[in-house]
């Protein structure tokens, strides 16, 4: 049984410093607001750093927890996936073309969807 965290909390989180790892030496990066909402799936393990092995590790794990949907299917909760510079980028949808995401160096933001020009949306199993 999956366990999400009211979308509120995660919203109460925006301005969170961006850290690249958990306490147990796990990546969390821009996992961070999927890790919050869903705190009993797996943590994904960084393989090698901003390279195309990263991207494809990271998006194989998105896979085996959640399946895809189509955007017109987006719901306050799901996942959002994208190559950024060639690295993985992961938000979570809000409502209305928003997300909440963090990028490197900078803090947990709400964002809008349009950002991202090429994007695959998984939904939590």
């Amino acid at each position: 049984m999956k366990t999400k965290i009211p979308i509120d909390e995660l919203i109460s989180q925006v301005g969170r410093p961006y850290q690249m790892f958990n306490s147990d030496g796990t990546y969390q990066g821009c996992f961070y607001p999927v890790q919050f909402l869903y705190p009993d799936k797996p943590k994904y393990k960084l393989r090698s750093k901003n390279d195309d092995k990263n991207y494809w590790y990271g998006l194989s794990k998105i896979k085996k927890h959640c399946r895809q949907i189509t955007p017109d299917q987006l719901q306050a909760g799901d996942i959002i996936v994208t190559r950024f510079k060639d690295e993985l980028h992961i938000a979570v949808y809000l409502e209305y073309g928003k997300i909440i995401h963090v990028f490197k160096d900078h803090t947990l933001q709400i964002g809008r969807l349009k950002l991202f020009k090429d994007y695959q949306s998984f939904r939590v199993i």
